[in-house]
């Protein structure tokens, strides 16, 4: 049951969109070289107590660290500037790239050479590991996409085989029950098929959006009306003002993000709750809460629930790809918005969106 809203719809136009975040390439190699600089500093409050080639210890764990943490370039840097900061102020004659004995010359060698070639055995050792971990996370991956879309497939396969072996022997309600549940676990297939590809254009960079003023209550309401075959007798309160501003959104991806949250709602939360949608204006934003009345987030994963492939532990047994979220947090934040989790101290979680309104509406 869907209290307290009026929906109608308007024309949808859809072209795809995704701001992507590109890592600064730099950092690596300044915090190499911040870690070089510190460690000579330590090598000036000990050279008087140890000799230089001692000190030379200290850069090697230094150089390991950063060639485990950030790989063989950063690694490569700082062996060399290690080297040069070495001699420069660890050396005697202080201050200067000059050595007073023969010997430091060959350290130095030695020095590098160690240094490039702990840099890369421990930079190979990063990467081999990083590897088998990202092999374990495809496996699992993949059995839990495999998991998810036999078990669709086996429940779609066995309503027909049934039909079709059994049609004449069948009463109506029976036959119309087998189609409703092929029906269903289409429904289901269809929205994991959507997700992965939706997440395959997000990271590729090829999801465009067009924005253009849309009504709230006409996305929440195109939403709901997908989601009606699990709606059914759920009670779901709307409170969306009708003069509320329009927020200038994609109206089919914005559609998709709430269908998103909403089914959220509704596998989280006993049959017999309330899930309350509701809006209101915190100057020229639009705050949006989906609310519902189940088992929580675990305080430690609320942060990360919108990562992608995160399937946090649940009182309920409800299984999923964990994409849901991940293009929810993408779709509001192309539309320069933003999306955050909240327990409720009654239990549940609200779910909050910010977007931008169009001011012209105001």
């Amino acid at each position: 049951m869907i209290l307290g809203l009026d929906s109608k719809y308007g024309r949808i136009d859809v072209l795809n969109m995704k701001t992507q975040r590109r890592s600064n390439r730099a950092y690596p190699y300044l915090i190499s070289i911040g870690l070089v600089f510190i460690t000579t500093v330590l090598g000036e409050f000990v050279k008087r107590a140890l000799e230089p080639t001692n000190i030379v210890m200290f850069y090697l764990l230094a150089i390991v660290i950063i060639a485990i943490q950030w790989g063989q370039g950063p690694a490569i840097i700082a062996s060399v500037l290690s080297v040069l900061l070495f001699d420069f102020f660890l050396v005697p004659p202080y201050l200067t790239l000059g050595v007073a004995d023969i010997q430091y010359v060959f350290t130095f060698i030695a020095f590098l050479i160690v240094g490039l070639v702990v840099s890369t055995l421990a930079s190979k050792t990063r990467e081999h590991l990083m590897q088998r971990q990202t092999e374990r996370f495809q496996t699992a991956l993949l059995n839990s996409i495999s998991h998810d879309l036999r078990t669709p497939l086996s429940s779609i396969t066995g309503s027909l085989s049934a039909l079709l072996d059994n049609y004449t022997s069948l009463d109506d309600s029976t036959r119309k029950s087998l189609l409703e549940a092929a029906a269903e676990e289409s429904g289901q297939l269809n929205n994991l098929v959507g997700n992965l590809l939706d997440m395959t254009r997000m990271e590729s960079g090829a999801l465009k959006i067009s924005k253009k003023p849309c009504e709230l209550r006409d996305v929440v309401g195109s939403s709901l009306e997908q989601l009606k075959a699990k709606v059914k007798n759920r009670n779901i309160k709307i409170d969306i003002p009708r003069d509320f501003p329009e927020i200038p959104m994609d109206f089919l991806f914005m559609m998709k993000a709430f269908i998103n949250l909403i089914d959220n709602a509704l596998k989280y939360s006993p049959q017999n709750t309330i899930i309350n949608i509701s809006a209101f204006l915190s100057r020229d934003k639009a705050v949006i809460e989906i609310k519902d009345q189940g088992c929580g987030i675990p305080e430690g994963e609320l942060k990360r629930v919108f990562d992608k492939f995160c399937q946090v532990e649940k009182s309920q047994e409800t299984k999923g790809t964990g994409l849901g979220l991940s293009i929810c947090k993408g779709i509001i934040e192309a539309h320069n918005g933003e999306i955050a989790a909240r327990n409720n101290p009654n239990g549940g979680t609200t779910f909050i969106i910010t977007l931008p309104v169009n001011r012209e509406s105001i």
